[in-house]
């Protein structure tokens, strides 16, 4: 008899091959849901959502360069193309969490 596959659902597939990825995302979660909160209480809590909005583009911007060295030979592929694209978005929320720590701090 041949054994059925048991297909993964999303999570599981997503914590799969666990790595920088995945942190990336949960620091930039983690910097969501204080942007959230530091708009009801203070300043500090701002703070601590755009330095880690910051901390967390800057990481996938790395993943994203290093994806792009492996890769440098073949700029044809989907893998390039998509680290390409990741690492314009993340300059652009990058610039946007470093101008709103800093507003936040001068303010």
């Amino acid at each position: 008899m041949a054994q059925s596959r048991k297909k993964e659902n999303i999570f599981v597939s997503y914590f799969k091959p666990f790595g920088l990825k995945q942190v990336c995302d949960f620091i930039m979660l983690i910097g969501f849901v204080l942007l959230i909160v530091g708009l009801c209480t203070n300043d500090g809590v701002l703070v601590a959502g755009f330095a880690s909005y910051l901390v967390g583009a800057l990481a996938s911007i790395a993943l994203c360069i290093k994806v792009m060295i492996v890769k440098r030979d073949r700029k044809k592929s989907p893998e390039f193309k998509s680290a390409r694209i990741n690492i314009i978005i993340m300059g652009v929320l990058c610039a946007l969490a470093l101008f709103g720590l800093i507003w936040t701090l001068v303010a």
